[in-house]
């Protein structure tokens, strides 16, 4: 069974992504290169990550990451423990 999946739904011009498992760099340039794919065709992201085990991955460069992605004009929502 793998550490981390994304489960993801899109809801007209609302993306979302709920995150299970471990959260680390490699699941975390996993759930930025989704993003990648869709950021051009949403308004808002909404991440949800009540069921993130734990983050093994810095905080603010999960942060930076995500800003640099708004290239257009999304919001990016963070919901859960680990927000």
């Amino acid at each position: 069974m793998a550490e981390f999946k994304m489960l993801t739904h899109l809801n007209g011009t609302h993306l979302h992504v709920k995150m299970v498992g471990i959260l680390d760099a490699v699941s975390g340039r996993e759930l930025i290169q989704l993003l990648r794919k869709y950021i051009q065709k949403v308004s808002t992201v909404i991440i949800h990550t009540a069921s993130v085990n734990r983050v093994q991955f810095p905080r603010n460069e999960f942060r930076n990451d995500l800003m640099s992605l708004q290239i257009e004009p999304v919001r990016f929502v963070v919901t859960g423990e680990h927000a």
